[in-house]
């Protein structure tokens, strides 16, 4: 009787690769979207430090400044009163403009009604000498997904966000 070698594989052998790389594949996807995530919640955090940042410069140094939502990022700037406009600030470096990642959806919101980010004249959130700041809230979110950060000020520049909290704080951050 001959000795016949099989050539293939089983159906279980089939079987087992193809569960494996469902795993596989599934732990890749959740890990992705993870990252997203933790990515769009340490640009939060770094946005409410420098809308902080920028409050205490406006108060320190006696001036106007703003801060510019753009459809990815943001700007801080100053008013030129010579020139009648507003120019980005761009020192120090972290006030330099910050692009947020392209998936992030942004949306601004002043006296309850949506604002452009698209126009170069609106989209600003002020902050005045006086402590004052301009009423907003504003949304960052990834679509498809239910990551949302809320985050609002007042005029009397006290600062909240929900879901979140920022390095060592409640997640409500009073200002002078």
């Amino acid at each position: 009787m001959p000795l016949c070698l099989q050539k293939g594989f089983t159906l279980i052998e089939i079987l087992v690769v193809i569960v494996l790389v469902g795993i596989i594949v599934t732990v890749a996807m959740i890990s992705i979207g993870n990252t997203q995530s933790g990515k769009l919640q340490e640009d939060m955090r770094h946005l409410l430090q420098i809308m902080r940042l920028v409050h205490e410069e406006a108060i320190t140094n006696q001036q106007t400044l703003a801060i510019k939502f753009l459809p990815h990022g943001y700007a801080i700037q100053r008013y030129d009163e010579k020139h009648k406009i507003w120019v980005n600030v761009s020192n120090p470096d972290f006030f330099r403009p910050q692009k947020l990642d392209d998936d992030y959806k942004i949306t601004l919101l002043q006296d309850g009604l949506s604002v452009s980010l698209t126009d170069k004249n609106s989209g600003k959130v002020l902050m005045y000498s006086s402590g004052e700041m301009t009423a907003f809230e504003l949304n960052i979110s990834l679509p498809d997904s239910n990551v949302n950060y809320h985050m609002s000020g007042d005029l009397m520049g006290k600062l909240k966000i929900k879901n979140l909290s920022a390095y060592g704080s409640t997640g409500e951050e009073e200002q002078p």
